[in-house]
């Protein structure tokens, strides 16, 4: 949904992807009861991992970029190793004219700008991270907007944070009465992924590292909502996957390590993934929950009350919105089998319509759909994607046509 806080509320080659861009295959999720042919269409490319989307009310597509980290300084060693960079960017769209209206953005590559609003002259920036304030300070003092919700005007950072995440879950780590699991991923780890725009130029951040939902209003947070566990058992194919770099990748970028093994029943942390404001007035907020099929699943929050379950037994669900005629669609990072060996490519995303009455899910799109990582809708029908998701100027942002 598009968001603008005075407004209404809110690797795998890409020429192969955008060869096979066509109407939506067959279903592989037996949850799924129906299909709809849709077409996608390349509207930008050679994006630098591409993230949360935007659309304005006069049709302007905003796409947040996190970027390829930078020189340094590093931390970690092998495929953990992280270096800080100034390469996350705010890219736009605009009738025929295409480009960066924010660059030098903070960035560690998997972590930079996650997602964008506007509010007046501002660009408002969430930046994903995955760590406490410790492990941020190890990037050094340039780093110190990774992890928070910041303004930008004519491309330069300005003022201070409207919400700092990591230091919320630094300091009071919502979801400490969860336990974890051994050789998990530790208790702390803010890593926000989306936000929307509330009033009185405040926010709601989902934090996909710690489990919860964060209010931010000038510079100040608060804890709006913790999800629990969702029960179940991790198959075989995660062993593989596991052994997948693309998948490890994914899943540090968005949670941080897995804390089951393969075959191994137990509880499958939520991660929150998207937040979007519906039609209703209430908060929609989607899990994530790894590559445990069925775990996903959609929950409705009013801040002061608990979350009430909406939607359960959903698989990768990386973002939600409404569209314009408030029918809920969910974005499926990966559909089927995780990638079987560390340089097969992933199984295709899809992207869905849940009708909340009768939960039946018709899939509209899934050919084209690779390692997709950001929904968007606009007034007038708009359809946005961000595919490709990892990977420096590997990234594309597609419309769905025909929906």
């Amino acid at each position: 949904m598009a968001r603008s806080f005075k407004g209404w509320s809110a690797a795998v080659a890409a020429g192969a992807v955008a060869a096979s861009l066509a109407p939506g295959a067959a279903l592989a999720d037996p949850a799924a009861t129906a299909t709809a042919k849709v077409s996608l269409k390349l509207v930008a490319d050679k994006l630098n991992g591409p993230r949360g989307i935007t659309v304005l009310k006069d049709g302007t597509v905003l796409v947040a970029e996190s970027g390829y980290g930078g020189s340094g300084p590093c931390v970690g060693a092998g495929e953990a190793r992280q270096c800080f960079g100034l390469s996350g960017s705010v890219y736009r769209v605009k009738g025929s004219r295409k480009g960066r209206v924010a660059t030098r953005l903070p960035s560690l590559g998997e972590a930079g700008p996650v997602d964008v609003a506007v509010d007046g002259k501002d660009l408002v920036v969430l930046s994903g991270f995955g760590g406490s304030t410790a492990d941020r300070k190890r990037f050094g003092k340039a780093a110190a907007r990774l992890g928070t919700l910041y303004r930008v005007r004519n491309g330069k950072i300005r003022g201070g944070a409207v919400g700092d995440a990591v230091d919320h879950e630094t300091r009071l780590d919502p979801d400490w009465i969860l336990p974890r699991e051994p050789g998990g991923e530790p208790s702390v780890n803010g890593n926000p992924w989306r936000f929307v725009p509330v009033r009185d130029h405040g926010a709601l951040i989902a934090d996909a590292g710690g489990n919860d939902v964060v209010g931010a209003r000038a510079g100040h947070t608060t804890t709006q909502a913790v999800f629990p566990y969702s029960g179940g058992q991790v198959p075989k194919q995660a062993k593989a996957a596991a052994a997948s770099a693309q998948a490890r990748r994914v899943l540090r970028a968005v949670a941080g390590p897995a804390g089951l093994k393969a075959g191994e029943a137990g509880n499958v942390q939520s991660v929150p993934s998207g937040i979007v404001k519906g039609p209703d007035g209430a908060y929609y907020v989607s899990e994530l929950a790894g590559f445990v099929p069925g775990a996903s699943r959609i929950w409705k929050i009013r801040p002061g009350y608990r979350p009430q379950l909406v939607v359960s037994g959903l698989s990768t669900i990386i973002d939600i919105a409404f569209d314009a005629k408030g029918r809920l669609l969910a974005l499926q990072m990966m559909k089927g089998a995780p990638p079987q060996g560390p340089d097969d490519p992933p199984p295709p995303g899809a992207l869905i319509r849940i009708d909340l009455k009768t939960k039946k899910q018709t899939e509209l799109a899934s050919q084209g759909l690779m390692m997709p990582t950001g929904l968007g809708t606009g007034p007038h029908g708009e359809i946005y994607v961000s595919n490709l998701g990892m990977g420096k100027g590997a990234g594309q942002l597609l419309r769905v046509l025909g929906a």
